[in-house]
């Protein structure tokens, strides 16, 4: 167990930030892999012993009987099951279901230092919340959404700017709550630039989907469609697709179905009214984003000092000079520079920049396929010309008094995920889409 858990630190950081994102900020209750590790050397085989004697005194268990058997079979089977644990049921509040933290409206700021001491990537996940996952309508249009953003996503950061072998948009969703978004990039460059770029891809996209050929995203939806469609191949995957709503406990088996049947209503506006609605940050009338970080051991961490006095554009291009440069940058005088370089134009700029902050080869800033510099341009850009931000309006909540604090544009950043969570609403558990029949195995 100890090495499967010091594992964990030696991650691909993006696979480290997701699940840390998914479980640690979303879910209630949450017990920390750090806590475990803590506990394992207290743990007795005495203890160990204990547990095996007594784990099975009380259950609760779900069980699918898959295959071609007589309803009477399937509860047969689940009899002898209960025989065979001697189990008497567990009280239900021994088995409540895990919440989903229900993140009211904002901006925020979700950080982690890695623990690889050679590790030299650093991570970010940009999630975005948008619509419920018990909406057939909202799961489909953000399939769509996702299917349409991440080809165009992976061009341009991984393509493109070349940021890190990590790139990917994907939609993820948990039995109850809402759908999110999820934009990520694992490379070199610090978090804050690598969120910038995730940034100015958002400030872009909305006119590619106006854009977006009509024709090509009927063919999209019928290939969505006819993958939906598709004939099970085996009892295991008709197995697994039935899991999923008994596991949720929803019992949905229909949930296939009713999304077929939204996919082939859904139009390429009800796509762009989803992006609009949730994730483009000047019309956004629910904005709820959750930027998570990942910094490799080895990186210029800003401080709380920094991220309150300094734009996170500053921040960033100090972050790529640092990198490329191997210079210490001082914020003030970069803020300086930045004030008189906009009355510049951008070559200008670049080339000033560089006699400020000069490269072994400084030569190579007027290269833009220089990835280093290119990288620099892009920050400089950047700050010189700061995309319009969503117009953050005051929260409900003053996150200050549990030692939260606002950067510069107004994102709170999360100092304690626990304080911070129990701040926030809970979702409420699935419901049935189905009447059960009555459990009959204990009577």
């Amino acid at each position: 167990l100890k090495q499967g858990f010091e594992n964990i630190k030696f991650e691909q950081p993006v696979y480290q930030l997701v699940s840390k994102k998914n479980k640690q900020l979303n879910v209630v209750p949450f017990v920390p892999t750090s806590l475990l590790e803590q506990l394992l050397d207290q743990v007795t085989i005495e203890d160990v012993q204990k547990h095996i004697d007594t784990v099975f005194s009380a259950a609760y268990f779900k069980m699918l009987v898959v295959g071609n058997f007589e309803p009477a079979e399937a509860v047969d089977a689940a009899q002898q099951v209960n025989q065979m644990l001697k189990s008497q049921p567990l009280p239900p509040h021994s088995h409540m279901p895990s919440r989903m933290v229900n993140i009211e409206p904002g901006h925020y700021i979700y950080q982690h230092m890695g623990e690889d001491p050679n590790m030299l990537n650093n991570a970010v996940v940009a999630t975005f919340y948008c619509g419920m996952v018990t909406n057939p309508t909202d799961r489909t249009t953000m399939a769509l959404l996702s299917q349409i953003a991440k080809d165009q996503f992976f061009d341009q950061l991984r393509t493109k700017e070349q940021l890190g072998y990590n790139v990917g948009a994907s939609t993820n969703s948990f039995s109850s709550g809402k759908l999110t978004l999820d934009m990520m990039v694992q490379g070199e460059s610090n978090p804050t630039y690598l969120l910038q770029r995730i940034d100015s891809f958002i400030h872009g996209f909305r006119q590619t989907l106006v854009e977006f050929d009509t024709v090509k995203f009927d063919a999209l939806v019928e290939s969505i469609v006819g993958k939906a469609n598709e004939q099970l191949t085996s009892v295991d995957t008709e197995a697994s697709r039935m899991w999923t709503p008994i596991e949720e406990a929803t019992y949905d088996f229909a949930q296939l179905a009713d999304e077929v049947e939204s996919l082939q209503k859904v139009r390429l506006d009800d796509v762009l009214d989803m992006w609009d609605r949730y994730i483009n940050p000047q019309t956004a009338v629910t904005y709820i984003r959750v930027d998570s970080q990942l910094w490799a051991a080895k990186a210029s961490y800003p401080s709380a000092t920094d991220m309150t006095t300094w734009p996170e554009s500053i921040l960033a291009l100090a972050g790529c000079l640092e990198s490329e440069t191997h210079m210490p940058v001082d914020l003030s005088d970069l803020s300086h520079f930045i004030n008189t370089a906009v009355r510049q134009t951008s070559a200008d700029a670049l080339a000033s920049l560089a006699r400020q902050y000069p490269m072994a080869n400084s030569t190579q800033v007027l290269n833009e396929t220089a990835s280093g510099w290119s990288k620099i341009k892009n920050a400089l850009d950047m700050a010189m010309n700061p995309h319009n931000q969503h117009a953050l309006q005051d929260s409900e909540t003053n996150f200050a008094h549990i030692g939260m604090y606002q950067t510069v544009e107004g994102k709170w950043v999360i100092t304690d995920v626990e304080k911070f969570k129990a701040t926030q609403a809970l979702h409420g558990l699935a419901v049935p889409v189905i009447k059960l029949i009555p459990n009959t195995l204990t009577k």
